[in-house]
């Protein structure tokens, strides 16, 4: 497994979804985790992360030898190895080299939302993302959505691009509503613009300017911060929204339990896998409806909203609190369970080795 990104214990909250893709992974097979970290030129590190063997790497494209030396080690990892798995789309960019010499199977997982939308991440991504004909060379190709799977497929070998979701566990007892007085709204995110918590502070101030006892609680932190608290202080909603800063994950199913439901007025995403969370314990969602995470949000479970202010992101809040005000959260929680179970995706993972590893020892040698 090569990935770019993944968590340590300087960064733990680094790419959870990775993380609990591997372990999903680990299930059957034996894993080598190589996390090359862009930009740093550190010595070779081995250890384990949570019962994973990780290798990390330092490579900064600013000192050459930092590039031999991760290429050697990629290659040396290849040699042993029965299939190549990239994850995150800078991974592919990285692995390409070694992997032309060792050409094993190779399958690539991605989660970026900067594949689908590359206006939606800035910088100078919109000027290179032709970089995304890299994803033909995987054998295999992953999104975590149907949305991102499509696009992949614009890039990927001909039909080699499949869904396989993010992994949401959750074995916590589903805790029940509770008192609907006040209304509790619970968000995850960074305090960044693409997460739009200026919005979300808006409209819980629309909500309560309609007489509706609400609050909200924030987990996540960032550069807007500051411009956050400012509008929160102005607006006269300090005692009704809440900046907890970052969460560990364990506590952020703690918040749901004690929610109503949650609300992020994101301006992109994927998979969403907060939301998923969120379902997960069974909390309705509000939410803009700017992703491939409509594979699963449906009106069972959450409500969708394309006009995007703040009296129509109130009003959803509204229609949801009083859908599911006498619902039974399993109803919600059990159905994601299931569908994003670590067993459900770890089968989806092994079909596909499967299929890589039997086209090349059957005779039919992959396609280089």
């Amino acid at each position: 497994m090569v990935t770019t990104w993944f968590p340590s214990r300087q960064r733990p909250t680094e790419a959870p979804f990775n993380l609990e893709h591997v372990k999903a992974i680990q299930r059957g097979h034996d894993v080598q985790v190589l996390h090359v970290r862009l930009g740093r030129s550190q010595d070779v590190e081995s250890g384990q992360y949570e019962g994973i063997p990780v290798t990390r790497i330092g490579f900064d494209p600013r000192q050459p030898l930092t590039l031999v030396r991760a290429v050697r080690q990629i290659s040396s990892a290849l040699h042993n190895a029965d299939v190549l798995h990239t994850m995150a789309f800078s991974s592919a960019l990285v692995a390409a080299l070694p992997w032309s010499v060792r050409r094993r199977p190779w399958v690539h997982t991605e989660h970026w939302n900067g594949v689908t939308n590359p206006e939606s991440v800035g910088g100078i991504w919109p000027r290179v993302a032709w970089l995304r004909h890299v994803l033909r060379l995987p054998h295999h190709v992953t999104g975590v959505t149907r949305q991102l799977a499509d696009k992949l497929s614009e890039f990927s070998r001909p039909q080699a691009a499949s869904v396989v979701p993010c992994v949401v566990p959750n074995g916590r007892p589903v805790a029940p509503y509770p008192p609907l007085d006040p209304l509790r709204l619970v968000a995850v995110g960074g305090l960044i613009p693409r997460k739009r918590p200026l919005l979300a502070v808006q409209t819980v101030g629309w909500l309560r300017g309609q007489g509706h006892n609400v609050q909200l609680e924030w987990a996540g932190d960032g550069g807007q911060r500051a411009e956050v608290e400012a509008l929160i202080a102005s607006s006269g909603l300090s005692p009704y929204v809440r900046l907890l800063g970052n969460v560990a994950p364990a506590e952020v199913f703690a918040l749901f339990d004690h929610a109503h439901l949650f609300f992020l007025p994101t301006e992109q995403e994927n998979f969403f896998t907060s939301a998923a969370e969120a379902m997960s314990a069974g909390r309705p969602v509000v939410a803009p409806h700017v992703g491939g995470y409509d594979d699963y949000a449906t009106p069972e479970n959450s409500r969708l909203v394309d006009d995007v202010t703040p009296e129509s992101l109130g009003r959803a809040i509204l229609d949801v609190r009083d859908r599911f005000q006498n619902a039974e959260p399993g109803v919600i929680a059990e159905p994601i369970r299931r569908r994003f179970s670590p067993e459900t995706v770890a089968g989806l993972f092994d079909d596909i080795y499967t299929d890589v590893s039997a086209r090349r020892a059957g005779g039919r040698r992959i396609a280089q």
